[in-house]
């Protein structure tokens, strides 16, 4: 069916259904079955993607006969084409998540869905939760490391940062409101394609939040997060972070904020990566920062180049070049500029010192150079 035809009337009223994407998943995939059995809260489906488990995720599965619990298989293809496989088959009004080393607290169903009755204004809802480790042990609340709570239109907060959910188990939306909107999981991102898909809905939707702690997600050593590879990790989060400045409402953020998108890339990211720094200043959303803003940029992404990629020296003296000809009042620039001009080796010599010095924490140094 083509979503852009779903209307409230094709959902089951009252109905959440809860995704859960499944991949060699048999050591704790019982006890998240389990919480939803628990529910105080009874219409619900639970739609399972077995995502080619070579485990006994299957077997498992086998065993559970409630027939609101739905079970899909395909190959193996990641958690996003899960996801995107599970949102086909929903027919509930509300849409919930979670993973299969996740819990929900036995009220988490009917608390959300009850707030979401009282606020019909409201398309989507998030609450707080806890940290537990491999044997159900707490550890701290969600809360404790999440910004906010935001409630309204989030999407700033959204692209600010990842840390206004957390894990995806938290949020509960109408089905009515994300599914005619045609956003999927991005399969190219193997970190973060729910920070993606959330920032994304968040340009349309407006959320609620509900101060309980109502779920549980689970930090153990086959979490996706600790096993994927580094690069994997940094190429999902660029991915994420140059898919905002393309989105139509990006423009609306603070000028803050924007700074801070180019900043977690050119500083946090991308490590001096020449090629795409340089595509990057080129991009409208870049243009549109005030001077100060972009020559602050431009020397952080140098900076942390010198540290990295010494043979993108050229590269780094002509930007410095064109942004001291743009904004000549900036010392800081200036100053970079001839350091790199007289010796790059020196320069690089001198910016492990200062990175030695502030990760043993002997001396502080003040933003920039």
């Amino acid at each position: 069916m083509n979503n852009n035809s779903l209307s409230m009337s094709i959902f089951q009223p009252g109905l959440v259904s809860i995704m859960m994407p499944a991949y060699n998943a048999e050591k704790f995939i019982a006890q998240a079955i389990e919480s939803v059995l628990h529910q105080t809260y009874s219409l619900w489906e639970l739609i399972i993607i077995n995502d080619g488990s070579t485990d006994h995720t299957a077997e498992i599965l086998k065993s559970y006969t409630d027939s609101r619990i739905r079970v899909f298989h395909q190959p193996n293809s990641g958690e996003a084409d899960a996801r995107n496989n599970a949102l086909t088959k929903i027919n509930g009004e509300f849409l919930a998540f979670l993973d299969s080393d996740d819990q929900y607290a036995p009220t988490y169903l009917a608390l959300m869905v009850s707030f979401l009755n009282q606020h019909p204004e409201l398309d989507a809802v998030y609450c707080d939760g806890f940290y537990i480790n491999s044997e159900n042990k707490v550890l701290s609340s969600l809360s404790k490391f999440r910004r906010g709570p935001f409630m309204g239109d989030l999407f700033e907060q959204l692209v600010r940062a990842s840390d206004v959910f957390g894990p995806p188990l938290t949020v509960m939306m109408r089905s009515s409101r994300i599914l005619p909107l045609n956003i999927s999981f991005d399969t190219r991102i193997v970190i973060g394609p729910d920070w993606d898909f959330f920032t994304r809905a968040s340009q349309f939707i407006r959320y609620g939040y509900l101060d309980h702690k109502l779920c549980y997600y689970r930090i153990h050593q086959t979490n996706i997060s600790l096993t994927a590879g580094s690069i994997k990790k940094t190429q999902s989060l660029i991915l994420c972070r140059t898919k905002m400045l393309d989105l139509p409402r990006f423009h609306e953020c603070s000028e803050e904020t924007r700074y801070y998108v180019f900043y977690d890339l050119f500083v946090n990211l991308l490590h001096g990566d020449g090629n795409l720094i340089n595509k990057l200043l080129t991009h409208p959303a870049f243009e549109n920062l005030s001077p100060p803003y972009q020559n602050q940029l431009i020397r952080l992404a140098v900076l942390e180049g010198i540290l990295n990629h010494l043979d993108h020296t050229p590269l780094y003296r002509k930007l410095l070049k064109n942004a001291v000809i743009k904004y000549p009042s900036d010392k800081k620039t200036r100053l970079v500029k001839f350091l790199l001009d007289i010796n790059p080796m020196v320069l690089q010599t001198l910016l492990k010192v200062r990175q030695l010095l502030r990760s043993e924490n002997k001396i502080y140094f003040p933003s920039g150079i």
